[in-house]
């Protein structure tokens, strides 16, 4: 991809009863809103229907995703709030950055607290999602938010959870992120450095940028906290039923 942060497909692992997720049906990434021509292209190439934004309506409205016009999508949108919310013109996120609220904030500690509500409090809107996966008319499947990093982090996490595979692969996919999103890392390290001009410690604001295995956990542990196992995130959380699962397993795994 040309413009579009962390894209892949991810499908394609093993379960723990030895089958395995379909590839070229789950996608997620970053936004579309600065796709290139090609990479527009090769969306539509992949043959894509459905798309889930989880961006907050601001997010949207400031930066739409682009939209193939030989073959538009469903958009289907679930607005979470992002780590930490962007909302104001550049200088005055610029002056919150430097002497505002924001330089007090523990962006570790924001960043946990977040990552538990992803996996608890946006329920009936994951419920609907699972459900538009589990008819194969809506797919391939993009999901994606601004980086492609924490919400699409948590809810691809949680797909790939609840049709079976291992935790430990889990995190070792959700980890991928680090690499794909390097370069784009290292231009913001890059940008946010000048701020030590103003004397803002500019490296507080690292816990943003990466994704790591603590704040997964703590997504999970969330889970674990209000319904004990997954199996029970899934019956009462969700609301889906055993015949719910075996649907949402018969389109995807194989």
């Amino acid at each position: 991809m040309e413009s579009i942060h962390n894209f892949r497909d991810f499908g394609g692992y093993k379960t723990q009863n030895g089958t395995s997720l379909k590839s070229g049906l789950l996608y997620r990434s970053g936004d579309l809103s600065k796709a290139s021509n090609a990479d527009i292209d090769y969306i539509a190439s992949l043959g894509i229907k459905t798309v889930c934004d989880l961006r907050s309506e601001f997010e949207r409205q400031k930066e739409p995703d682009r939209i193939p016009i030989a073959r538009p999508f469903t958009f289907f949108n679930i607005p979470m709030r992002p780590i930490v919310d962007y909302h104001g013109r550049s200088l005055r996120r610029l002056f919150s950055l430097m002497f505002g609220s924001e330089r007090k904030m523990d962006y570790i500690a924001e960043s946990y607290q977040a990552y538990r509500e992803y996996a608890t409090n946006y329920l009936p809107q994951l419920k609907a999602l699972f459900h538009r996966i589990s008819n194969p008319e809506n797919l391939p499947l993009l999901i994606h938010c601004s980086a492609g990093k924490d919400r699409t982090g948590v809810v691809s996490s949680l797909i790939q959870l609840v049709l079976g595979v291992p935790f430990e692969t889990v995190m070792e996919d959700y980890l991928i992120t680090n690499e794909n999103l390097d370069a784009y890392t290292q231009e913001i390290y890059r940008r946010l450095s000048k701020l030590a001009y103003f004397g803002v410690p500019w490296r507080m604001y690292a816990p943003l940028f990466d994704a790591r295995s603590d704040y997964l956990s703590a997504a999970l542990s969330q889970v674990k906290e209000e319904f004990g196992v997954l199996d029970q995130w899934i019956r009462r959380g969700l609301g889906f039923s055993e015949k719910d699962q075996a649907a949402l397993a018969a389109v995807l795994i194989k």
